[in-house]
């Protein structure tokens, strides 16, 4: 194809106009076909906001793309091929040629979040014919659980905004984009699978794609229909309790509602995401070798839409979906404050999975039309910050911050204006800001149990966004927490072939083995933990 870059356009452009900026490149008329590659929205200057867009130009011989090119009329036309991902592996075992892998040589993954959906969906296709174990619900009997619970119902432990069929990406603002360079053509694969199963066309060439709560409720039954229509099984209600090496083979025990049972496989892939905590310790005692990994911790933070929507497109906001925003500050006591996971015109959701936390998180609709913008503004932790060099004591750090947070807000999400915690006081009144929260809230006063010196931190950080974004730092201004799953606080080891350490054919994968964060790069690293464990079986059979 013909790629044509930085062709600058303006945010009311047509199709038309990306045609006649393509034939004007390309000193040609009537082209076969125009495709958008890439599209991002450059608002630097608000006066002349505009979109940049790489397109390619399709339909042309070799030998006329070249002659084309040459008579181009600046640098930014060039010929180039695009990535197009192939799962390098089928299974090659003879009696799998026909009817594909035997059970007893199925393997099996645990966790059908992101990572362990795409490794379950390219394996399928291969004929691997993988069982996937999911703890939660599918996302129909999930969602009943969730609303449930947001409006006043018992938690359900195995069954919430984290555990389920989707992970905790279901109910996200569902972003799309990774700073990760891709290599191989993989993130083009997720995203290309994505739109095929019913995200609209524009994730597939914008630099902030995102799909929202309510699409990926359709997605994920229609990419769990994919998976089984190829050959995988997903079994919802199925918790994994233990892991045990026997021979070359692993023993699952499994537990399915009051009914435990036991499954062997030659292969496992691990996607168990960030909030399996008793996995995590079950893993931890079966000797998997682990460690404490970076995170942070933070409070939800939201503000009018129109507001952060006029701040960053002044005259144009009307005109512009929601607007979001990214900011970074390193403050005097030598933390980094950065703003995480934003969610124009969202929700903050209560997204506990145990019954005596409290954790918050962000959601947006595909509308992104809601009243309040918010994101979380989060601290690093440091070392120093958890007492204990055990991994589990990271998680239990989070935990009883957690705990904490339940209390303050007698179990609902404890929310306070910005002004009277900036003053260490409890908030009595909301003043001029609604709050657009999934679940019961509690006024409080986080200061009583957020560290001080994370306080510190968000307050000097708050103000120093208020150049970048006036209104910010307003007294008004919302909190809740505790923010406090941005990623997992372990990682599990693996070597240069994805498996965990000593155990081989253990794959651990995704966001919750401590290497991804966010539904694109967790679904790529699935993707190269099923090549991996592919590899394994073709080698083993």
């Amino acid at each position: 194809m013909i790629r044509i870059n930085d062709i600058k356009l303006p945010i009311n452009y047509r199709k038309e106009d990306l045609i006649l900026a393509c034939e004007k490149a390309l000193r040609r008329k009537n082209l076969p076909e125009v495709r958008i590659l890439r599209r991002s929205l450059d608002s630097r200057k608000q006066d002349r906001i505009h979109y940049h867009i790489s397109a390619g130009v399709f339909g042309f011989s070799a030998e006329e793309e070249g002659r084309i090119v040459r008579n181009g009329k600046h640098n930014n036309v060039m010929l180039t091929k695009e990535k197009g991902y192939r799962f390098p592996y089928t299974y090659s075992a003879e009696e799998g040629k026909k009817n594909g892998i035997p059970e007893e040589d199925r393997p099996v993954i645990i966790g059908t979040g992101p990572a362990g959906y795409f490794a379950g969906y390219v394996l399928a296709a291969a004929g691997f014919r993988p069982i996937l174990l999911e703890r939660g619900k599918a996302v129909e009997d999930r969602a009943r659980d969730v609303n449930s619970f947001w409006d006043g119902g018992t938690l359900n432990p195995e069954s919430n905004v984290s555990f389920g069929e989707g992970g905790a990406g279901t109910f996200s603002d569902g972003k799309l984009y990774t700073g990760n360079k891709d290599k191989d053509g993989a993130q083009a694969f997720v995203l290309k699978a994505f739109h095929q199963l019913g995200a609209p066309e524009q994730i597939t060439y914008d630099a902030k794609p995102h799909i929202g709560t309510d699409v990926l409720y359709k997605i994920m039954q229609n990419l769990r229909k994919a998976l089984t229509d190829a050959g995988g099984e997903i079994r919802f209600s199925n918790c994994v309790t233990d892991i045990r090496r026997s021979g070359d083979r692993y023993l699952l025990t499994v537990q399915n509602e009051d009914m435990e049972t036991e499954l062997s496989t030659p292969a496992v892939l691990l996607a168990i995401g960030h909030s399996a905590r008793d996995t995590f310790a079950m893993l931890d005692r079966r000797g998997l070798a682990m460690e404490q990994k970076p995170f942070a911790i933070g409070l939800r933070v939201e503000h009018p839409r129109v507001m952060i929507d006029h701040a960053r497109y002044g005259d144009f906001a009307s005109m512009l979906p929601a607007a979001d925003y990214k900011l970074v500050c390193h403050t005097k006591e030598d933390r980094a404050v950065f703003s995480f996971c934003m969610c124009p015109g969202g929700y903050v959701v209560n997204a506990s999975t145990e019954p005596d936390g409290v954790v918050v998180n962000g959601m947006s609709y595909s509308g992104r039309s809601g009243p309040n913008s918010n994101s979380a503004i989060v601290v690093n932790v440091l070392p120093s910050d958890i007492p204990g060099d055990e991994p589990m004591d990271a998680v239990t750090f989070q935990r009883e911050l957690e705990r904490a947070f339940f209390r303050v807000g007698e179990g609902a999400v404890p929310v306070q204006r910005l002004g009277d915690f900036m003053e260490n006081r409890a908030t009595t009144q909301l003043g001029s800001i609604t709050p657009c929260i999934k679940g019961k809230i509690h006024l409080s006063n986080l200061r009583e149990c957020l560290p001080e010196h994370l306080s510190r931190a968000i307050i000097e950080a708050v103000s120093s966004f208020e150049k970048d974004i006036p209104g910010f730092s307003g007294s008004d201004t919302i909190l809740s927490g505790i923010e406090s799953r941005t990623s997992s606080p372990v990682r599990i080891l693996r070597d240069e072939q994805l498996q965990a350490e000593h155990f081989p054919g253990l794959f651990p994968c995704g966001e919750g083995a401590g290497y991804a964060g966010g539904i694109l790069s967790a679904a790529v690293d699935g993707i190269h933990g099923a090549e991996r464990l592919a590899e394994y079986l073709n080698q083993k059979y």
